[in-house]
């Protein structure tokens, strides 16, 4: 099934390509926007508590984006992988790759028809002066619009692990139908999604909720730069739980995401600003969660490198809390980061980062506890 899905993605995908060529007429190419890129991972893993293991995986991401007309656009993007890497064999309870790999595109969210189809929808813009209203229904991912960040929300060119990518706590699904309106006025902003989708229950298990989320933003920009603040809340339906049989039957939480350039802060290594990012979250415990309370922070630092901009150095710091009746306890986790710019042309790029992670996973039975780094090289080439 999966060779069947890959091969007709990828001949629709070559031969819409294939049309959009000056020959063709520039009102065409202007419409259509063919995107790509490769990433390849390596990571190792060790530590006291931990078995050494290292792993790699590779991802081609292909995006197809059809503009009719300056208010409607259809998207369809796809995902093809080889490889889980550390993800099969890690023992903490973040992915130390969020990037999406072989398993995760097989089956999403139990729909077998969807090997390799992470997004596919249509979305129609209203606008009038400074104000807009952008309605996008089909497959999407709640990840795009809720809990984003500038400098902590991207896998395949910022942090790697998951506590960096999006808020752990109940991660707002991906890959699967809902709808989203986003409202923006000047520096407002307000997004409010509904979706249904699939738990992790197991195998020959199947359950099926909603998810609803309402964001709140606002942009500043200031002497110090640009920032932005945003707060959100997330309720699930009654079937988030119900299978089971717990007494809690949905769950809900609440979070903010915010970035702030520090222009107050002089960049000795490039002209570009030294940023901040924050999150905090919470969530109800009643029902049977892994962490109900975080907060990470840290820093995103451009520099030049062989005269040459294009690069920037991550640091984080993540805290997570786990409810009294969990078997974990907290979680603490550290990540950092070096992008290099390697090129950049006007159709093709590529950049190679390399990471480090330091995790440690606290049980309430000490002899559980689970402490560790991961080393890990990442290399993208887009287009």
């Amino acid at each position: 099934m999966k060779k069947a899905s890959l091969a007709m993605m990828m001949g629709g995908l070559m031969m819409i390509a294939s049309q959009v060529t000056p020959g063709w007429g520039l009102d065409v190419s202007e419409k259509i926007t063919f995107e790509g890129t490769f990433t390849g991972v390596y990571q190792w893993m060790d530590g006291p508590d931990i078995d050494s293991k290292n792993r790699g995986s590779g991802a081609v991401d292909l995006g197809l984006s059809f503009t009719p007309t300056e208010n409607n656009e259809f998207f369809i993007l796809g995902s093809f992988a080889s490889g889980n890497g550390l993800k099969d064999v890690s023992p903490f309870i973040l992915a130390p790759n969020a990037d999406d790999l072989e398993d995760d595109v097989k089956n999403i969210n139990g729909h077998e028809q969807q090997d390799n189809i992470l997004e596919a929808w249509y979305a129609h813009t209203f606008s009038y002066k400074d104000t807009s209203l952008k309605i996008t229904i089909g497959i999407i991912d709640a990840t795009v619009y809720i809990d984003d960040n500038r400098f902590a929300n991207d896998e395949i060119t910022q942090f790697m692990n998951d506590v960096f990518v999006n808020t752990p706590l109940t991660t707002p699904p991906s890959y699967d139908l809902g709808a989203v309106a986003e409202f923006n006025k000047g520096p407002f902003s307000a997004k409010l999604l509904g979706m249904t989708t699939k738990g992790d229950v197991g195998e020959d298990k199947e359950a099926f909720y909603q998810y609803y989320a309402l964001q709140l933003g606002y942009t500043l920009n200031s002497k110090w730069g640009e920032g932005n603040y945003r707060i959100f809340g997330f309720i699930t339906s009654d079937e988030f739980y119900d299978w089971e049989g717990k007494d809690k039957e949905s769950i809900y939480g609440v979070g903010i995401s915010i970035d702030q350039d520090m222009g107050f802060i002089r960049n000795p290594f490039s002209k570009n600003p030294i940023g901040f990012f924050l999150r905090a979250g919470w969530q109800d415990d009643e029902a049977q969660v892994d962490y109900n309370n975080l907060i990470s922070f840290g820093f995103n630092v451009p520099f030049y490198f062989l005269g040459k901009e294009g690069n920037e150095f991550g640091i984080g710091y993540a805290y997570l809390d786990s409810p009294d009746d969990a078997d974990i306890s907290n979680t603490h986790a550290v990540e950092a980061y070096a992008k290099f710019e390697l090129f950049s042309y006007e159709v093709l790029s590529s950049d190679l980062t390399v990471d480090f992670q330091y995790l440690t996973d606290n049980y309430a039975n000490d002899n559980n506890d689970k402490e560790g780094y991961i080393v890990g090289l990442r290399w993208n080439l887009s287009f």
